[in-house]
C-alpha cells in the first residue's frame, strides 16, 4: 500500500464572522499522495484529479523491466533491464526505452561474436510475441541477420547464473524490414486451456505463450551501420500478481507462508502442498486478496519444472473460486466456483494452465482448493486484468480541520461520472490524536516498553512511532450516496477521516474524482453531553423517560434555543415537560413527529442544564436517543449532542436478546373481513413490532393453494408499530372470493429471513 507516515493536513482559512460556512478541501496531487490506496491501481493527475488506472492489452513488458529486482546465484539484488551486451553496452538500454527513434549500434570494430545483447525482464512474464524494430536512415540500418532466444530463468547450475535458452525465431534471408515479429511458444508439453463462458463471435482469443524472463538477441552477420531501435516483449496484459503486497493484498496458505513464492516472479521458487483427506472433501489451500477489484481476463498457473517433494511437477485436481468481495451473512467472503479442474489421472502436466473468462469477471479474491490426497506445485501465478480497475478504495489520514471543534455540515465532491460509474464515501470524526511508540522483539512480535527495555541489545527489534485516534473517535459512517449529502458522522469535532470508493460496472469506463469539500461552521457550543433515564424498557409499552442535556459553553459561543430529540415513536403530548436549570418552562413551540420532537425554548441556553420528560414506545434493541441543538437564527443547522458516557443515551430491551424472533406483538383485526362496503369490517389492520433490525418488511396475502393474492402497503404509525391494511382485494383490485387466506409477514434481516403467518377469514 501507499502508506506514508500519518500526516496531519490543516486548512488555514481567514477569520470570518461566526457561523459563516467555511470549506475544507482536498483537490491537489500533493494532498492525494498522503492518502492510502492500492499502489498501481489509481492515477494521480497533475490537475489534482484521481481516477482508477486502465490496463491495456496487449502489454509491452520490456520498458518496465528496470522497476523489478530479483536475486541471482552471485548477485543479491539484480535489477532488470539490458543487463548484458557484447558491444556498445553504454547504448544498450535504448532498445527498451519505448522510443523507436533511439537505437543501439554494435561497434564495427568489434568482432561478430560480440554483436549480441540480453534483456532481463526482472520477473517471469507470460510472453506471446517478441517484436524487433530497426531504424532505416543515414548511419543506422537494420540488422541483416539475427536470431532471438528466450529463457524462463530456471537455474541450470547450483552455483552459477546459467540459464537454458530456447530459439524463438530468426531471419532466414537478408533482412530489409524495419519490423520483425516472432510468436513465442517454445516447450513441448500441451498446455491446458479452460474457458469460463463464451467469447463474442469473431473474437480471436490467443492462448499460446511461454514463461520468459530473459531475451537474447544475436547478430549472425556484420553489416554496415547495423542498429536495433527497440525490442517489444509482448504479453497478454500486465500481470498484477507481483504487486499484491504493495496494493495491501495478501496470499495466504493457511499460515504456512509458502504461497508468496507463487507471486514473486521467480520460477525457481514454488508453492506445493500435500493435503491428505480421507473424506475426499475439498479443503482450502490458499486464499488470495488482490488488494482491489479488477476486471480479470485470464489467470495462468505455471507448474514447477522439476520433481518436487510430493512427486511429478503438475497441477492436480482442484477448484478455482473467485469473488468481487461480496459477503455472506456471517461476514465471510462469498465465493463462486469459477472452474472445476478434473482429476488429471496419468497426465504429466508441467506446462501452464490458462483460465479464460468471458465476459471479464470483476474479482478481488481468488481461492484454490484441492480434494482427496491431490496436491499442486506452482512456480508462478499470472493474473491479467483489462480496462479500468473495477473498484478501488482511497483512505485519508487523520485530517485536522481546525484547532477548535467545528460543526461539519455537508460533504461534497467534484467528479466526472460516466454512465455505469459511481463514487461512494464514508467518514469518521474525532476530537484528538495520541502519539506513541510500538516496540518489537527482534523475532518480530510486539512487546511492551518495559519488556523492550529489559531485553538484551541483540534481541531488541524496531521501535515504530504511531499516531492513532483517541477513544472518542466514531466508527465509519453510513455511506454517502451523493455529493452534498448531510454529514453523517458526529460533530462538532476537530478531526475527520475520509474513505472513498471509486466503482464502475464496465471495464470501459471509470469515475474521476476531482476533489472533496467538507463544509463546516462554528459550533453553537464548545460541546454538549446528553443522558437518558431509565436505560431499560419493555417492548412496545408506553414508557416514561427523562433526557438531560448539559452544555459545554466557551467564551464566544453563541448558545442555542432549539433542541431536536430523535424518538422511537411519537411522544405523547401530555407527557412532555421541559425544565431549564430545574425549573419547568413553557416552550415557545413544540412539534411532535413520529420519529422526533423539536422544541423552541423561551430563552437562550449557554450553561444551563435542560431536561425533557416524555413518554414513548421503544421497539428497537438497543435504541439510541440522539439529540441536536440549534438556533432560530440558523434554522437549517443542527449541532449533535454527544453521550455523557458509554451507552448514556441508549435504552435496552432486556427480553429481546433472549428471543430469536424479529417480530413481536402481531395482531390482525378484525379476524373476519367483510368487505361489502357497509363501513363495518371493510378493512383488516395488520399491526406488529419489528425488533433488533431495521430491515425491509413485506406483507403479502396468499390463498390456501399457495397462490399470492396481493401485496399490502403500510408504514410506521405514530406509536412506533408497523401497520398494514387489506381491503379484501387482489393486486388487480378485484374482490377475492370468500374463504380462508394466509397473511405472511416477512423480514429480510442481514443475518436471516424470518416469516410469520396468520389466518384472515373473508366473508360477505
Amino acid at each position: 500500500m501507499n502508506r506514508l507516515w500519518l500526516c496531519l493536513l490543516t486548512l488555514v482559512l481567514p477569520a470570518s464572522f461566526a457561523h459563516s460556512q467555511e470549506v475544507f478541501e482536498i483537490n491537489t496531487k500533493a494532498q492525494w499522495e498522503t492518502w492510502t490506496y492500492p499502489v498501481g491501481a489509481v492515477d494521480l493527475r497533475a490537475d489534482g484529479s484521481i481516477r482508477p488506472v486502465k490496463f491495456e492489452q496487449p502489454f509491452n513488458a520490456a520498458p518496465s523491466s528496470p522497476l523489478f529486482t530479483h536475486e541471482l546465484k552471485k548477485v543479491k539484488e539484480q535489477r532488470g533491464g539490458v543487463w548484458k551486451a557484447g558491444s556498445n553496452a553504454a547504448d544498450a538500454h535504448l532498445i527498451i526505452d519505448d522510443d523507436t527513434t533511439t537505437y543501439w549500434k554494435p561497434s564495427q570494430d568489434d568482432p561478430l561474436d560480440t554483436w549480441w545483447l540480453e534483456i532481463d525482464l526482472g520477473r517471469m512474464v507470460a510472453v506471446k510475441e517478441v517484436r524487433l524494430h530497426f531504424p532505416n536512415e543515414e548511419g543506422a540500418r537494420p540488422l541483416r541477420a539475427l536470431r532471438v532466444f528466450g529463457s524462463d530463468g530456471k537455474f541450470q547450475s547450483i552455483t552459477d547464473d546459467v540459464f537454458l535458452f530456447n530459439l524463438i525465431g530468426g531471419t532466414t534471408k537478408r533482412n530489409e524490414e524495419t519490423l520483425l515479429s516472432y510468436p513465442v511458444a517454445f516447450g513441448e508439453a500441451t498446455k491446458r486451456v479452460l474457458s469460463f463462458g463464451q467469447p463474442a463471435e469473431d473474437t480471436d482469443v490467443p492462448t499460446a505463450f511461454a514463461p520468459t524472463q530473459y531475451i537474447r538477441i544475436i547478430a549472425d552477420v556484420k553489416s554496415e551501420d547495423a542498429a536495433l531501435a527497440e525490442v517489444e516483449v509482448i504479453a497478454f496484459g500486465q500481470n498484477i500478481a507481483q504487486g499484491t503486497v504493495a496494493r495491501g493484498g495478501i496470499i495466504d496458505d493457511q499460515g504456512k507462508e509458502r504461497a508468496p513464492a507463487m507471486i514473486d516472479g521467480n520460477v525457481n521458487t514454488f508453492w506445493e502442498e500435500l493435503n491428505w483427506s480421507e473424506t475426499g472433501q475439498f479443503i482450502a489451500q490458499w486464499r488470495w486478496d488482490l488488494g482491489a477489484v479488477f476486471w480479470i481476463n485470464r489467470v495462468i498457473f505455471v507448474a514447477f519444472q522439476e520433481t518436487t517433494t510430493w512427486g511429478r511437477p503438475r497441477i492436480l485436481r482442484h477448484r478455482l473460486l473467485g469473488s468481487a468481495g461480496e459477503l455472506k451473512p456471517s461476514g465471510d467472503v462469498d465465493f463462486d466456483v469459477l472452474f472445476d479442474f478434473p482429476a488429471p489421472g496419468d497426465w504429466n502436466n508441467p506446462e501452464p494452465i490458462t483460465y479464460l473468462m468471458h465476459p471479464y469477471r470483476p474479482l478481488r479474491y481468488l481461492e484454490m482448493i484441492f480434494g482427496g490426497s491431490s496436491s499442486g506445485a506452482m512456480a508462478e501465478a499470472v493474473v491479467v486484468p483489462t480496462g479500468y480497475v473495477a473498484e478501488v478504495e482511497l483512505r485519508s489520514d487523520f485530517l485536522k480541520v481546525d484547532d477548535s471543534p467545528k460543526v461539519f455540515r455537508t460533504l461534497e465532491w467534484d467528479s466526472d461520472l460516466p454512465a455505469g460509474t459511481q463514487i461512494l464515501a464514508q467518514t469518521r470524526s474525532g476530537s484528538g490524536l495520541e502519539e506513541g511508540n510500538t516496540y518489537y522483539h527482534r523475532k518480530g512480535h510486539e512487546v511492551t516498553e518495559d519488556e523492550y527495555n529489559d531485553l538484551k541489545k541483540r534481541w531488541k527489534g524496531d521501535i515504530v512511532p504511531y499516531i492513532r485516534p483517541t477513544p472518542d473517535w466514531s466508527g465509519w459512517s453510513n455511506t454517502y450516496l451523493f455529493s452534498g449529502q448531510e454529514f453523517l458522522s458526529p460533530s462538532p469535532r476537530r478531526y475527520v477521516q475520509f474513505r472513498v470508493l471509486l466503482k464502475s460496472d464496465s471495464p470501459d469506463v471509470a469515475p474521476t474524482l476531482k476533489g472533496l469539500k467538507l463544509n463546516y461552521t462554528d459550533s453553537f457550543l464548545n460541546g454538549a453531553l446528553g443522558q437518558v433515564t431509565p436505560n431499560e424498557a419493555q417492548v412496545g409499552q408506553p414508557e416514561n423517560f427523562t433526557y438531560v442535556l448539559q452544555p459545554d459553553f466557551k467564551s464566544g459561543d453563541k448558545g442555542f434555543n432549539r433542541l431536536r430529540l430523535n424518538t422511537p415513536s411519537q411522544a405523547a403530548a401530555e407527557s412532555v415537560v421541559i425544565r431549564v436549570s430545574g425549573a419547568e418552562v413553557e416552550p415557545a413551540s413544540l412539534e411532535l413527529l413520529p420519529d422526533s420532537l423539536v422544541v423552541e425554548l423561551p430563552q437562550l441556553i449557554r450553561r444551563q442544564e435542560v431536561e425533557i420528560d416524555l413518554q414513548v414506545n421503544v421497539f428497537a434493541n438497543p435504541y439510541l436517543f440522539s439529540a441536536f441543538v440549534g438556533h432560530t437564527d440558523e434554522m437549517e443547522f443542527w449541532q449533535q449532542v454527544d453521550p455523557a458516557g458509554r451507552a448514556a443515551t441508549t435504552v435496552f430491551l432486556p427480553e429481546v436478546p433472549a428471543s430469536e424472533s424479529l417480530l413481536d406483538k402481531v395482531s390482525i383485526a378484525p379476524k373476519v373481513l367483510t368487505p361489502n362496503g357497509d363501513g363495518i369490517g371493510d378493512h383488516a389492520e395488520i399491526r406488529f413490532a419489528v425488533l433488533k433490525a431495521d430491515a425491509p418488511v413485506a406483507v403479502d396475502i396468499y390463498a390456501l393453494d399457495g397462490r399470492q393474492v396481493g401485496s399490502l402497503a403500510g408504514g410506521r404509525s405514530s406509536d412506533g408499530y408497523l401497520v398494514y391494511t387489506w381491503n379484501g382485494a387482489d393486486d388487480e383490485g378485484r374482490r377475492v372470493p370468500p374463504g380462508i387466506y394466509v397473511c405472511r409477514i416477512q423480514i429480510d434481516a442481514q443475518a436471516a429471513v424470518q416469516n410469520l403467518a396468520q389466518i384472515i377469514n373473508v366473508a360477505y
